[in-house]
């Protein structure tokens, strides 16, 4: 009867064993062990994980406004007259110098003809009285001569004189007035506004033209005053305008404003850019950031990668074919899509870049290709 009990033991051991078990002897008995399956791996898209890299890292503040030439002049008519030709359109290119209106001058020559004649006549009646006086200076010098006469030669010398000046000083003005009916360039530009045309009349500091230089332009650019401690005069402004996809353009921070714009908590920064392909023009708005700090070869991470709390934060590093909880020290500041990472990580290191994805320490993993 024993001998039949150890056979069914044995029976039940084998059986055991076809099922994942182990069996061990001992004397006439049998003992089975259960062994605890493999875990499972998980596999992880490419997508969804990140190899950590040393890169250039570029800390910004949000820039919006409208682009406004620095260099611009309203040409006012220096004589009232009547416009003979104007010879400009809007958005013509012009020089320094170059001829943009011209006067009626009719008028103009009639004033400075009448002024040089009576130049002509002040000299005359100098020239009488300075042959007056210089013969009363000599009789008295022979003392055939009062002194009160003397003196009244002289008064009419000296009054002589005046005249003279008086009248070069009204020529000069004319002549002026009839070089100002010819309105040059005064500088180069592009012509942004025409305000006349040829027949009207136009009083003294009638608006003719306005010239606009578009080879600097100017952004004024309102910052929070949350941020305005982080922009300086230098730093190197980035941006982009509608309608010119595909370029950006950049420009450098000139002025900032020392008080808030009214009715906001905003305070302007000007930023000033060079135009020399005139690509840009005035009132095209713009918008993009102004990188207030960079850090050079900096070890990255995009910030949903870092998890936990401000006192105690970690990713989740792929460590041969486990995870791995990896504590790290971020930088406070951050990119719109990395942030730096101070201790913890270094370059080539990868780590699950999705916050949706939550493993524990040394689950299996592998990297899929999805």
């Amino acid at each position: 009867m024993k001998k039949k009990v150890t056979f069914a033991l044995a029976a039940i051991g084998i059986v055991a064993l076809g099922v994942g078990g182990a069996r061990t002897m001992k004397g006439d008995t049998a003992q089975a062990v259960i062994q605890p399956s493999a875990p499972a791996v998980t596999e992880l898209a490419a997508s969804e994980t990140f190899a950590v890299r040393a890169t250039d890292l570029h800390f910004t503040v949000p820039l919006a406004g409208t682009l406004r030439p620095i260099d611009q002049t309203t040409l006012k008519s220096e004589v009232a007259a009547k416009v003979s030709d104007v010879l400009v359109q809007e958005g013509q290119p012009v020089k320094k110098g170059d001829v943009l209106v011209r006067l009626d001058t009719e008028d103009l020559t009639s004033r400075l003809n009448e002024r040089v004649a009576n130049l002509e006549s002040s000299k005359a009646q100098l020239a009488l009285a300075e042959k007056n006086r210089s013969m009363k200076l000599s009789l008295q010098q022979k003392g055939y001569a009062a002194q009160a006469a003397v003196d009244e030669v002289e008064s009419a010398y000296r009054t002589a004189q005046a005249s003279v000046r008086a009248m070069q000083a009204q020529v000069d003005l004319a002549r002026k007035a009839l070089e100002d009916a010819v309105v040059r360039a005064p500088m180069d530009g592009f012509v942004s506004e025409r305000a006349v045309n040829p027949g009207d009349k136009v009083p003294v500091d009638g608006k003719l033209l306005v010239i606009i230089d578009l080879s600097r332009l100017e952004i004024e650019a309102p910052v929070p005053t949350n941020e305005i401690a982080r922009v300086a005069v230098g730093q190197k402004a980035l941006f982009r305008v509608p309608g010119l996809e595909g370029r950006e353009f950049t420009g450098r921070v000139e002025r900032i404003n020392p008080t808030t714009k009214t009715g906001s908590r905003s305070i302007p920064v000007y930023i000033r850019v060079e135009n020399g392909d005139t690509i840009l023009r005035g009132g095209m708005f713009a918008s993009g950031d102004i990188v207030v700090r960079e850090v050079r070869d900096a070890v990255a991470v995009p910030p949903e990668a870092v998890r936990g709390d401000r006192g105690r934060r970690y990713v989740l590093k792929i460590d041969g074919e486990t995870i791995a909880r990896q504590p790290v020290e971020v930088s406070q500041d951050a990119t719109a899509n990395l942030v730096a990472v101070t201790s913890g990580l270094g370059a080539g290191d990868i780590i699950v870049s999705a916050p949706s994805i939550t493993l524990e320490p040394g689950t299996p993993v592998r990297i899929g290709s999805r």
